[in-house]
């Protein structure tokens, strides 16, 4: 698997990142983690993207209302509410006050696996104009070499901001996520939580990695009291491993 050199240097950048503050040993950060963004981009939208320099995260949104636009960021602000000690309702308030993922704040940084925006993660979105741009004639070549050469700069950004939590959603990729945030040879403890999935383990920086099933589709982590319940149990686990 060869990437075309363009987009090897862009997809092992912080492409597909979101951003906001990455964090430092000093001033450690909580990190979410998401699949691949959504939406859709033409191949000329792709090449167009790859010609950006990603060598430094984003700072994401002037503004942090406009978390508030999503429903992926509205999710996930409900259940950092709960992670930081209130109740999921009061989620617009954590939002004013927290700002994460927004220029000027701390303690939030917003990242994604993949680097490539598809509207869902089914690999018949691949066709051969994304293979022009990329080098790859398939998602699924494109998605083993990520795992490969992007997946071992995520660890290498863990390790060195050695962020406090990496909370990462859809439990169906378990096994990315471990490639991207832990050691080849951990284990990670299950907890069946209000009648979902939940997984924990500290990696050798001491950082607390969690998966959790995806937030907004029907079979997901949706209703608020599971939400909150989740939340409580992960400050818990911070709390109980040093990672506050």
């Amino acid at each position: 698997m060869t990437a075309n050199p363009i987009f090897e240097t862009w997809a092992k950048s912080y492409s597909g990142c979101d951003g906001g503050d990455i964090g430092s040993p000093e001033r450690r950060a909580i990190w979410l983690c998401g699949i691949e963004w959504g939406g859709s981009r033409t191949a000329e939208d792709l090449q167009a993207e790859i010609q950006r320099d990603e060598s430094h995260p984003r700072e994401v949104y002037d503004h942090a209302s406009h978390n508030l636009a999503y429903i992926f960021n509205r999710q996930a602000l409900k259940i950092l509410s709960a992670i930081d000690g209130i109740n999921v309702s009061g989620y617009r308030d954590f939002c004013s006050r927290a700002k994460p993922f927004t220029q000027g704040s701390s303690g939030y940084f917003k990242l994604n696996l993949y680097p490539v925006a598809f509207k869902d993660t089914s690999q018949s979105r691949w066709h051969e104009h994304y293979a022009a741009v990329t080098g790859f004639s398939s998602k699924q070549k494109y998605i083993d070499w990520c795992k490969i050469h992007r997946f071992g700069q995520m660890r290498k950004w863990a390790s060195t901001a050695r962020p406090k939590l990496i909370l990462c959603l859809g439990k169906q990729y378990r096994a990315d996520f471990k490639l991207a945030f832990h050691e080849e040879s951990a284990t990670f403890n299950h907890e069946f939580i209000d009648g979902r999935d939940l997984w924990w383990s500290l990696n050798a920086e001491g950082t607390l990695v969690v998966i959790i099933p995806f937030m907004v589709n029907s079979h997901g982590l949706t209703r608020n009291d599971s939400i909150q319940v989740f939340g409580d149990r992960i400050a818990r686990l911070m709390e109980l491993h040093g990672c506050r």
